[in-house]
């Protein structure tokens, strides 16, 4: 069975084996640097030459010298000399929002990669600890990217592991969190060690979906950053939620809890809007009667996503929303628009200024 295999990834290969002690001082004093632009000239030159003469000797080097160097590697080839990997397996490097970052977990890609091995590198903005706000920010974003590509795999029949032998405290621990629930192993190697310590999953289940569905409207605003009644956050525990100056968003916790709970909800049936600019027509309901699970799954998120849009007054929406007018004449006169489902489905809607009116799920036009 092929495998993906997510790995925290840190900056092991610049700072392992005998550096001296200027530049190690160096890679810990600009270890949260966004940019190259952020550091002096001479610090720039320094790391820049340090990180293209560390990633030359990698590439070189044999996978003994790659143990040596890198963890994130040491603990990857122990993996694939226990499980025998396949050429389907992919390796998802997961890498701060740091230059150092960046740049090591680029070398850590290139390594695998001629080596024939599928790679991807995995950030979002602000990962890195200089800001906490900016930090629980990006963890969330990351969350949500890490669950949407885990259940494709999942379906598409991979086994999940988790690698936490790289990468930085912070990380680390909320996706250790996070590999509870989606895991199918979890390891970790000491250093200068090629066994794999297994971490066993914990005894017990999160009943995400009875927190989501007692708290639904509000989890589903929340999801997508629209405001919330005080009264409706003050029902949901406070570890769930994070607070940015006066508004209020779901925080890296919440947001597992919500994409690990809302899912078979939005296939049961078809759920209120969110939104008060947000109609169904009489004959709306009627028209999801019929739909497969995963088709009404599709028309919950799309109706959650239309309030959104219309709430930021029509000038911004998610792409797999696509809201737009019909062109044909008869269509325009009442302002009929339609948005996206599958390649055969729309939901047709009447605009009125910023609020829509849903009329019906029919098949495409096309």
């Amino acid at each position: 069975m092929p495998a993906v295999i997510i790995s925290t990834c840190g900056t092991s290969l610049l700072s392992s084996g005998a550096i001296d002690n200027d530049l190690r001082k160096l890679l810990t004093n600009h270890a949260n640097a966004g940019d190259w632009s952020e550091l002096p000239e001479d610090a720039v030159d320094t790391l820049k030459r340090h990180c293209m003469s560390r990633e030359a000797e990698l590439l070189a080097g044999d996978e003994s010298l790659a143990r040596r160097m890198s963890a994130e590697l040491n603990s990857l080839l122990s993996w694939h000399k226990e499980f025998q990997g396949t050429k389907q397996d992919v390796y998802i490097l997961l890498a701060t929002d740091t230059v150092l970052g960046r740049q090591t977990a680029e070398s850590v890609e290139k390594w695998l990669q001629a080596r024939s091995h599928t790679t991807q590198i995995m950030s979002e903005s602000g990962l890195r600890t200089r800001n906490l706000t900016e930090f629980r920010e990006s963890l969330s974003g990351l969350s949500r990217k890490l669950i949407d590509m885990l259940d494709g795999y999942k379906q598409s029949g991979y086994e999940i592991y988790f690698n936490l032998t790289g990468g930085f405290k912070g990380l680390n621990g909320f996706v250790q969190a996070l590999s509870t629930l989606y895991a199918d192993k979890t390891f970790y190697q000491f250093e200068r060690s090629e066994e794999l310590l297994f971490i066993p999953k914990l005894p017990f289940q999160l009943n995400a979906q009875q927190l989501v569905n007692e708290h639904l409207h509000t989890f589903r605003r929340l999801s997508l950053n629209l405001e919330c009644e005080p009264a409706q956050l003050v029902a949901i525990p406070d570890s769930l939620l994070f607070k940015i100056e006066e508004h209020t968003i779901l925080s890296e916790w919440g947001e597992l809890i919500w994409q690990q709970g809302h899912k078979s909800i939005y296939q049961q049936d078809l759920l209120p809007s969110i939104s008060a600019q947000v109609r169904y027509d009489d004959g709306f309901a009627a028209s999801t009667k019929d739909l497969t699970p995963a088709l009404l799954s599709t028309v919950n998120q799309r109706i959650s996503a239309l309030g959104a849009y219309a709430e930021g007054g029509c000038k911004n929406a998610l792409s797999s929303l696509d809201p737009k007018p019909l062109q044909h004449q008869i269509y325009k006169k009442r302002n009929l628009w339609e948005c996206d489902l599958d390649n055969h489905h729309r939901i047709f809607m009447v605009k009125d200024g910023n609020n829509f009116l849903l009329e019906k799920v029919d098949r495409a036009l096309h």
